[in-house]
């Protein structure tokens, strides 16, 4: 990655780019017509998200605190401020907090219709997560 130079005044700053996932997944958009979303996801130290999957790209950026995220298979990482990732497409985590509140921004490329993140008990058949 390289910065590039936008203007006099203005100069970019990769953060990210990648084909993969944190865990080394592939990268698949939906079909349909493009919908980007963006949130802030909050948790309050020692709060853990519900165990969810994303049928779409999504990238997180790490604004606050220290989070651990994990696999239901148990795969495991740590990031914290500053750190970006992409998330896991259609695998079951989740994210705790583990060193006071967190805060993430996180972008979602999705698609019109397709929900951008689902818990498994949602999709029993398993239209979005994987087993």
């Amino acid at each position: 990655m390289c910065a590039c130079l936008l203007s006099p005044l203005a100069l970019a700053e990769p953060i990210l780019q990648t084909g993969e996932s944190w865990d080394g997944g592939a990268i698949a958009y939906p079909p349909g017509n493009a919908e980007v979303t963006a949130q802030i996801l909050r948790l309050e130290a020692g709060q853990s998200a519900p165990f969810h999957c994303h049928p779409v790209p999504t990238m997180g950026y790490v604004l606050k605190g220290t989070a651990e995220v994990e696999t239901i298979d148990g795969k495991r990482m740590i990031i914290g401020p500053g750190d970006p990732l992409v998330e896991v497409m259609r695998t079951v985590h989740r994210g705790t907090a583990v060193d006071g509140e967190v805060e993430i921004v996180v972008f979602y490329a999705g698609a019109e219709g397709v929900p951008t993140t689902v818990r498994p008990d949602e999709d029993p058949e398993g239209r979005y997560c994987d087993s």
